[in-house]
């Protein structure tokens, strides 16, 4: 006889892979208990832009945009770039379109985000430029999600009720100053979910017809092991919650464990740039039991951000809403810029740089630099523009008087940007070549300036510098075979038990990073683990 605290299928966590796994388990028949420890509902996902990279899909195919499995397949093994597990890479490119027909039959509401191409790797062999391969939720409405219509976590950074394909066709985040401002404000009246928090939305809301249970700020201390098999897991209460077929460890990574990043990223400069109670709980609860970690040795799955004025825990993510922008720069203690400041990929494989003459990151401590008129302009730190700038971010009225303030060599900064201005007004960058990707331009070029959509000279003070921090999806994670079980020391499943979403090795895509690689990731193996333990798996 089953009881309250007895399910076929228990999932931890609320982010998009586990409440992908919670619905494909309802859908299938399991009883599923979802267990969140927060007070809300979404983990780091519900702060994201919301999309899935799902290539060889049909919403592309319904519009004339063929793909196909051995292409898409070239592309991800270019992306992966030899740290990933074949076996694993593989699944996710040959499960995914599957998985997403299987969504939208269950009522999520899912479309493509086409301007959203291949876009950190456009000329590398089998990307697409058009983004047949980017798929987002449809917004969604609070109200359809009663009686947890509030429950869905708040996004720090973006915009209520606007989609990542909407920005870009308002005409980026650097046109900001220039959306529909009458639509944004009827979209909150309506209490509309974009990005992130519909994504959350639409897989809750089938999950609520389906007798999904959900719980939050249940706080779990461990898994039941019982003769080799995990039976359940164990709460802060003391109370056990009992799985006939399996757990699904889903709490996302360990970015808000200063141990753990030192222990596995060792960046001097990090902040947590998802929910705050990513602290790697399912890393250990599953080393406690025997579990195998594996670690990607290089990873460019990181962002660049700085702290939010007044909210310094809140990661502002720069990568995509600010350094892109024209009229700012990203320079090291010496004064200098390092990379070409519109793709972020380029910025954080700078700032992992190493001096081992000087025992230190080579471009750490790094800075936004901005003026005043990128301030008038563009939003700064989640403030919109024109906001007067928080007191708490460094300004100067001089370029030499900025770089005091902030400790970096002064004639460095000066002939940096004396450099970079004559660049501007001329519309290009001899040193990086800045300017040049169809993706930055999307997202931060400024459609009024004709020479170069991403280059403005930094010439109205007061100048202003933020901190750069690193932060992003973590290098380390439990081993997982293409089924998502996780695996032991000797590779061996360990029965009753699977992973997803950042709690898993990012073994789907090895070195590189796309766009929607990690949602997506999350979501079809998140599918695989219910299927698998409803014993209708494809996946030996």
């Amino acid at each position: 006889m089953a009881t309250a605290n007895e399910f076929d299928l228990v999932v931890l966590g609320s982010g998009g892979a586990g409440c992908a796994a919670a619905l494909t388990g309802a859908s299938m028949g399991l009883s599923v208990s979802l267990l969140e420890k927060a007070s809300v509902l979404g983990g780091g996902t519900a702060d994201s832009l919301g999309t899935i990279w799902i290539p060889n899909n049909r919403l592309a195919a319904a519009v004339g945009l063929a793909d196909d499995f051995a292409t898409a397949l070239t592309y991800a093994r270019f992306v992966g770039g030899g740290q990933e597990l074949p076996e694993n890479l593989e699944a996710y490119v040959r499960e995914a379109p599957r998985v997403l027909d299987a969504l939208l039959a269950l009522g999520v509401r899912l479309r493509l985000a086409l301007g959203l191409p291949d876009y950190f790797y456009p000329a590398g062999p089998g990307s697409c430029a058009d983004g047949r391969r980017m798929v987002e939720p449809e917004l969604i409405a609070r109200s359809a999600l009663e009686p947890w219509s509030n429950s869905i976590r708040r996004s720090i950074h973006n915009v209520p009720g606007v989609a990542w394909s909407d920005s870009v066709g308002w005409g980026g985040f650097a046109n900001r100053r220039n959306w529909p401002e009458a639509e944004l404000a009827e979209r909150e009246r309506q209490g509309l979910l974009g990005c992130g928090e519909a994504l959350i939305g639409q897989l809750v809301a089938p999950m609520l017809s389906r007798g999904v249970s959900i719980r939050v700020n249940a706080q779990t201390s461990g898994l039941v092991l019982e003769r080799g098999h995990v039976t359940g897991v164990r709460l802060a209460d003391g109370s056990t919650v009992r799985a006939r077929r399996g757990v699904v460890l889903a709490t996302g990574g360990y970015e808000g464990s200063p141990e753990l990043v030192r222990q596995f990223e060792g960046f001097p400069e990090w902040m947590n740039p998802f929910a705050p109670g990513n602290v790697g709980d399912a890393l250990v609860f599953g080393t406690e039991i025997g579990a195998s970690v594996f670690r990607i040795a290089v990873n460019n799955s990181l962002f660049v951000g700085a702290p939010v004025p007044g909210q310094p825990e809140a990661f502002f993510s720069v990568g995509l809403r600010g350094l892109p922008m024209p009229g700012a720069i990203a320079v090291n203690r010496r004064g200098e810029r390092f990379c070409d400041e519109t793709q972020f990929q380029d910025v954080v494989m700078a700032l992992q740089q190493y001096d081992r003459r000087e025992r230190r990151f080579a471009n750490l401590p790094a800075y936004m630099i901005f003026d005043d008129l990128f301030r008038e302009r563009y939003p700064v730190a989640n403030a919109p523009p024109g906001r007067a700038a928080h007191p708490s971010i460094v300004r100067s009225d001089t370029l030499s008087g900025l770089a005091e303030r902030i400790g970096i060599d002064a004639n460095g900064f000066l002939k940096t940007v004396e450099r970079f201005n004559s660049d501007a007004r001329e519309g290009r960058d001899t040193v990086f070549g800045r300017g040049q990707s169809a993706f930055s331009r999307n997202n931060a070029g400024d459609t009024e300036l004709k020479l170069n959509p991403q280059l403005a000279p930094l010439e109205k003070p007061p100048f202003h510098a933020l901190p750069l921090k690193v932060g992003g999806i973590c290098s380390a994670g439990l081993l997982t075979d293409p089924a998502a079980r996780v695996l032991d020391a000797h590779r061996r499943p360990i029965r009753g038990l699977y992973a997803c979403g950042n709690v898993a090795a990012p073994t789907f895509l090895g070195v590189g990073y796309q766009g929607g690689s990690s949602i997506g990731a999350g979501i079809v193996f998140g599918y695989l683990a219910a299927e698998h333990a409803a014993g209708r798996t494809r996946i030996d």
